[in-house]
Parts: C-alpha cells; structure tokens; sequence
C-alpha cells in the first residue's frame, strides 16, 4: 500500500496514503493505551478518559462545539478504547481535512478535564457499565474473557468497575494520560484526498510538541485457568454461551491459519456453525466465532444464542462441528471459497479513506510496519488444509476449552465440556 511515512523528533509516526480518488479524508490517532494498561484499583480509567475528552477542549471548550465543528462539515468525529489501544478518529468531505486534524489533536493535547464535566460524565459511565451487565449477551463474553485470561486485564470489562468510576477525579485522568498517551506509542494516521507532504507538516506543526517519555511495561498474559466454566443464572428468555480456547499473539505464524480455521468455523452466513446450527437444525438464531490476537496472546471463541432448554445441544453441536476440523482437512472448495472470504473482506475494508487509515495505524502501531494487500493476500493463499486441522488439533482440543453461559439457572445448571472438572459457578441475585 502506497503511503509517505515519518517519524517526528519526539517519537510519533505519521502515515498518509493518497486516495485522489476519494471525496473524503480520514484521519485514525492510535495511542496504545488501552485497559490492559491498568490494574484493579484503575480499572475503567482509559475507558472513562476516552469519554471525557470529548466534554471539551482549549479550542473548543464545549461538547456541542466539537461535534458542531466536524458535524457542521457533514463529517463524523468519534473514539473507541480496546484492551491494547484507544483510537480517535474522523472521517470529513476531503476539503475540510485540516479542520478534522485540528479537532482530533485537541482532543489528545488539550482537555479540559473540568472536575464539573468528570462528575457529570461518571453518571453517563456508570449507566454503560450497569447496560453491559443487565446485558446477558454482553454479559457472556466478560464472563469467557475472565476464564481465558484469568485475574488480568486482559480479562476485564474495558469499561471498568463501578467503584473505580465513582473514585476517578481530574488529576487521576491526567495521570493517566502523562503515563500512557506517550509519544512512542502514537501513530497518526490519514488517508483521503490529501497532500501528503502537507497533511505530514500539519501534523507535525500539532503534535511535535508532546514531550516524550518511556511507554508503560505491560503485564505479560497469564498462562491457562484452572477454572474452566463459569456460569450466571438470569431469568432471561434465552440462553447465551460463549465456548472458547486460547490462540497466539498478533505475529505469531498461526495467526493466518487460525483466521482460516475461524472463517470456516463460524464468520458468515456461508460458516459450518451458521449452516448446521441455524439453517439445518433451528438451534440457534445467533451464532458465530470470532478470533482475537494481543501482543502476546489471543483466542478464538464460538458464540450462540439460544432457548434455554436446547443449551446443551448447541454446545454439543459446536464441539462436534470443532471435532470436525480436528479429524477431516476441510475440502478444496470450501477452503478455496473461504480463501477469496477473507481476501474479499480485507479489500473491501481498504476501499475507503476510513478503512485505510484505520490499516495503517494499527499495522504501524502493532507490527512496526504495514503489511500492504498484497504480501496478506499472499499469506492467505499460502495455507492449506493441512494448515488449518494442524492448528485445530494444536489449539482447539476439547480439554482446552472453556465455556461461560448466562440464562435460567435450570438451564445452564445442565452446562458441562469434555476434560472440565472445575468449576467456577456464580449466580446473579
């Protein structure tokens, strides 16, 4: 992928690719601080940080002038935290970049963190962490993240812990950011209809005046719980369970076959799960898997939906479906089918200038360089079948699993796995 690069004295990177083609420009600020960052007498800080930004700004004191200024141009301006990073982003009519630029590095260099907007803002949190609880199909995938990564921030809500909220004041919030949103761990990145030696001189007139520091050290991941099930009784009119294993890291060399196996297993309509459970069995009306890669650890997980009384065929059902890729390569033409999946996806997410930045600063930021269409693509056609039962066998064995289900406690009293005899068991009041 065609793209200037620079690095400015302070340590941020700057990406932009050139898209003459577009209407639009999108700039993505990826800063590596994301929960795992945290501990238990923090946990929700980044989270709440992200939120509070946007509450104003040296320039733009006020949250209806932020959204005025980006949405007044018919763009969008918003951020997202994840357990490894936090990202600002815009997306605005190509001619407007420089404004967008300009609203998203306030965002970053100048809060106001006024203590009247951080009480008013811990309400709004608070009502998001009780939402996600009150959720059972949020809820379960807590549940499965603290059995995968046991007492780490790994497995914690991102959002964080109501007491912790309560607790979090301006100068919490700006410690937060003098440790975390350092130099080293920012990358700009744009992409649209822009110059790009003009949008690197923008940034840089923006952002070359953060001091660096060192970045935080991390927590390496856990190894493997002990505690292989955990279960929360709800009166909820259908069941959710989540079953997963752990994976390997974002540069591990299964990362690809594991993508693979999970694009066969359960991504899309056309999936083994989505056709057996759903389509020819009625079991389930929501199903999938999903994989997920950190620095130093990942893993895949299946998801379904279900009626209560029927958990244990689904679950049954998925495992069997796991069997399946363990014992038998996957046929020619469904690999060949699931091959042109994947490659389809990533082309259709670097069409447009959002899309785009998006690959080049989480590249930059994860892997240290951007892996352009092409060397994936490449990747992509490089495995086989073989490739994918090997990491079937290797990772998704029925001892290795791990299940979390939330429903009627009658239900999911009935839950079990091969190879699981501990168990972690918690019921809702």
């Amino acid at each position: 992928m065609d793209h200037a690069r620079r690095v400015l004295p302070n340590g941020i990177r700057v990406l932009v690719a050139e898209m003459p083609e577009a209407r639009s420009a999108s700039f993505a600020v990826f800063v590596g601080a994301g929960s795992r960052m945290e501990t238990r007498l923090d946990a929700g800080t980044g989270h709440f940080l992200e939120h509070i930004v946007f509450k104003g700004t040296a320039r733009w004191p006020t949250a209806a002038e932020i959204s005025q200024e980006i949405e007044s141009k018919g763009g969008m301006v918003n951020a997202a935290t994840d357990k490894e990073v936090t990202v600002f982003w815009s997306r605005v009519p190509a001619r407007h970049w420089r404004v967008a630029l300009e609203v998203v590095a306030d965002l970053i260099r100048a809060p106001l963190l006024r203590p009247g907007d951080v009480d008013v803002e811990k309400r709004v949190v608070i009502e998001e962490l009780r939402m996600y609880r009150d959720q059972p199909q949020d809820r379960v995938h807590t549940l499965i993240d603290e059995l995968l990564y046991p007492r780490h921030p790994l497995g914690w809500e991102v959002a964080g812990r109501e007491r912790v909220v309560e607790s979090l004041d301006a100068e919490h919030l700006r410690a937060f950011m003098r440790r975390g949103y350092v130099p080293e761990r920012i990358v700009v990145a744009i992409a649209g209809r822009v110059d790009a030696g003009e949008a690197c001189d923008a940034v840089a007139s923006l952002f070359s005046d953060i001091a660096p520091s060192p970045a935080p050290r991390l927590v390496p991941a856990p190894g493997p719980g002990t505690a292989r099930m955990k279960l929360l009784g709800r009166r909820t009119e259908q069941a959710h369970v989540c079953i997963g294993w752990r994976g390997v890291a974002q540069e591990h060399p299964d990362k690809y076959p594991l993508d693979m196996l999970n694009a066969v297993l359960g991504e899309g309509m056309s999936s083994r799960l989505f056709l057996e459970l759903r389509e020819k069995r009625a079991l389930a009306y929501d199903v999938q898997s999903y994989a997920a890669n950190y620095v130093d650890a990942g893993h895949v997980v299946i998801y379904a939906g279900v009626t209560p009384e029927r958990i244990r065929e689904v679950i049954d059902a998925a495992l069997a479906e796991v069997a399946r890729l363990r014992e038998a390569l996957v046929p020619a033409d469904e690999l060949e089918r699931v091959r042109d999946f994947n490659k389809g996806r990533l082309e259709l997410r670097l069409e447009d200038s959002r899309g785009v930045s998006n690959w080049l600063a989480g590249q930059e930021l994860f892997l240290g360089r951007v892996r352009t269409v092409e060397e994936v693509c490449a990747i992509i056609d490089s495995i086989t079948a073989e490739d994918v039962q090997r990491v079937a066998r290797a990772y998704l064995r029925p001892e290795a699993a791990y299940v979390a289900a939330v429903g009627p406690r009658a239900a999911i009293a009935t839950v079990s796995a091969p190879g699981m005899e501990e168990v972690s068991m918690e019921i809702a009041s």
